[in-house]
C-alpha cells in the first residue's frame, strides 16, 4: 500500500531543477533515498515534508494532497527532522522532546497534558535516552544527541517519520547503533520511515525500499537486492564494483584499476 505519492513533481532552486519525480513510498516500510552529493535527496524530501514548496506536480500524503492539509493537521501526520542540529535552545533533554507536542497545542499554551507526559516519556522510552532526561541537552555526545532529536521527532506521534542523514556526523558504531534502533522502532510500530541517507550499504541493510537520484531525476528505485547491482553502481554512482551479500548486508568491493601504464 502507498503512503506517499509524488506525480510529476517538479522545484526549480537557482541552477538545480528537480525533474518530472514520479515515486510511490510504501506504507509502514523502510525507504532510503540514496544517490551522489547534490542529485536532490534532501531537497526531494523537504518538498515532501512541506518545507520547500514545489512548482508542479502534486505531493500526496495517505491519499490527499499534501497542500490540503491544514499546518498543524500535516504536523500530526509528518513528522520531519532536518540534517541540521544548529541553533537548538540550550535546554535539558526531556524540555527539548516535549517541543514535538507542539501541533496539540493551542496557540498561547504551554502547559503539558497526561496525553504529552505519556508521549514524552514513551519517546525517551524508545530511543534509550530517558536516563538523560534531566542532562542538558549540549553535554551529551553526538550519538546520544541524535537519539534525543529522534526521540523530539517521536514525540510528535506521527505515522509518516522523515529523517534527512540520520547518521550524518556519527562514528560508524553509532551510525548502526541509531539504524539498529528506527529498524526496531518501524518493526514494533509499524511506522512508516523515509530517510536521506549517504551510507549506501546502511541503506540496502536496513531498508525495505530504495529510491534512487542523479541530477535530479529518479534513477532507479525497488528492493534492494534487486536494486543494489554492479550496473547500478556504474550507472548511478559511475564506479566500477562488485556486490557480494553477507546476509542481508551488502558488500561494495571496488574493482582495482590496472595501474601498470602508470609503472615507470
Amino acid at each position: 500500500m502507498t503512503v506517499i505519492e509524488t506525480d510529476n513533481l517538479t522545484l526549480q532552486i537557482g541552477h538545480f531543477h528537480l525533474q518530472h519525480i514520479d515515486i510511490k513510498i510504501p506504507k509502514e516500510k523502510i525507504t532510503a533515498i540514496i544517490g551522489p552529493n547534490g542529485s536532490g535527496k534532501s531537497t526531494l524530501l523537504k518538498v515532501i515534508s512541506r518545507l520547500l514548496t514545489h512548482d508542479t506536480g502534486d505531493v500526496r500524503v495517505e491519499g490527499r494532497s499534501a497542500k490540503q492539509y491544514k499546518a498543524k493537521e500535516f504536523a500530526q501526520i509528518v513528522s520531519m527532522l532536518p540534517q541540521s542540529k544548529n541553533s537548538l535552545p540550550n535546554l535539558t533533554v526531556r524540555e527539548l522532546v516535549s517541543y514535538g507536542r507542539a501541533p496539540y497545542k493551542k496557540i498561547f499554551e504551554a502547559r503539558l497534558t497526561a496525553n504529552d507526559e505519556a508521549f514524552i516519556n514513551w519517546a525517551m522510552e524508545v530511543t534509550g535516552t530517558k536516563k538523560f532526561a534531566d542532562r542538558m541537552y549540549t553535554t551529551l555526545s553526538g550519538g546520544e544527541q541524535q537519539k534525543v532529536r529522534i526521540a523530539l521527532t517521536l514525540a510528535q506521534n506521527t505515522s509518516i517519520i522523515l529523517l534527512d542523514e540520520p547518521t550524518t556526523f556519527l562514528d560508524i558504531a553509532h551510525q548502526l547503533d541509531v539504524m539498529e534502533m528506527l529498524k526496531e522502532i518501524n518493526e514494533t510500530y509499524q511506522f512508516t520511515i523515509v530517510m536521506v541517507l549517504h551510507e549506501l550499504q546502511q541503506a540496502a541493510a536496513y531498508s525495505d525500499f530504495l529510491i534512487a537520484m542523479k541530477q535530479g531525476k529518479i534513477a532507479a528505485f525497488g528492493s534492494p537486492k534487486e536494486l543494489l547491482t554492479p550496473q547500478f553502481l556504474k550507472d548511478v554512482y559511475d564506479i566500477d564494483a562488485l556486490v557480494k551479500y553477507e546476509g542481508n548486508y551488502p558488500l561494495i568491493i571496488p574493482r582495482q584499476r590496472n595501474l601498470s601504464a602508470l609503472s615507470i
